[in-house]
């Protein structure tokens, strides 16, 4: 009895002994690989960091852990910590866990919004409008275009929209009115679908239809992204769900001014 007392106590002890002298392999795996190197201390992500974080919510977040890399293996951009002056920046990217943090993620939060470039004080909005609607495609990011909007005619009202589409037949007049003056153009189609470009993108090349094929039909559909105030965003999503949207594009010399605009029974004199 003693004897089998004994012997688990001896295994005991040499599993024990067995498991420091694990855990003082690994604490000094780091060492050895740093061996007559000279080290240095970066910041890696321990979770997903989404875009847009900023700076400030980095560094509160717990979102890193510092750790020793020889200094030979390290962007000349990586981050030791996220100081104070980062606080007015944001990630331009998501970034994964076990990533350094570089300068170069971050920028201003004008420049960063879901990737999408939106200047200062304005709202990316995004409506939906046909080739036709968009100057036979030569709309483009960059662009300054002027917003029409066609509706059917409240009875009686004049022309106030009716705010159910835009209904067709003898009984009904529509009307065509100006909406916006002038708005820019941030973006044109869906964000990575073929032929989508954005402010910051080169021009892209409109994907060809296959042999043999009509083509698109003019009356499909793309989405145009265009940067606009809160009254602007408000005209414009209402019209979209309750009229017919056309884009006409304006250079540096374009007066467009809105105005009463025209119906059925205006149109000629």
């Amino acid at each position: 009895m003693r004897r089998r007392l004994l012997a688990v106590l001896v295994a005991a002890v040499l599993a024990g002994v067995g498991c420091l002298a694990v855990v003082a392999y690994v604490r000094g795996a780091d060492q050895r690989a740093l061996a007559g190197r000279e080290a240095v201390w970066v910041l890696v992500s321990t979770r997903r960091i989404p875009a847009g974080t900023t700076a400030a919510g980095i560094r509160a977040g717990g979102y890193t852990e510092k750790v020793a890399m020889p200094a030979g293996t390290v962007p000349g951009t990586a981050l030791g910590e996220v100081d104070a002056r980062l606080d007015g920046l944001v990630l331009t990217a998501d970034l994964l866990p076990s990533q350094l943090l570089l300068r170069g993620m971050f920028a201003e939060p004008s420049q960063v919004t879901g990737g999408l470039a939106v200047p200062d004080g304005k709202l990316a909005v995004s409506v939906q409008v046909t080739a036709a609607a968009r100057v036979a495609g030569y709309v483009r990011p960059g662009s300054r275009v002027a917003v029409f909007t066609t509706f059917t005619m409240r009875e009686g009202r004049g022309r106030v929209p009716a705010g159910d589409g835009l209904s067709s037949g003898h009984e009904y007049n529509q009307a065509t009115r100006m909406l916006l003056p002038r708005v820019e153009v941030i973006a044109v189609g869906e964000r990575g679908a073929a032929g989508a470009v954005t402010a910051g993108d080169a021009p892209t090349a409109q994907p060809s239809a296959p042999a043999g094929s009509s083509g698109p039909k003019s009356a499909a559909g793309m989405l145009v992204t265009v940067a606009v105030t809160q009254q602007e965003a408000e005209k414009l999503l209402h019209v979209s769900l309750t009229g017919v949207l056309s884009l006409a594009l304006l250079d540096d010399t374009a007066t467009v001014q809105p105005d009463e605009g025209v119906d059925n029974n205006s149109l000629f004199p």
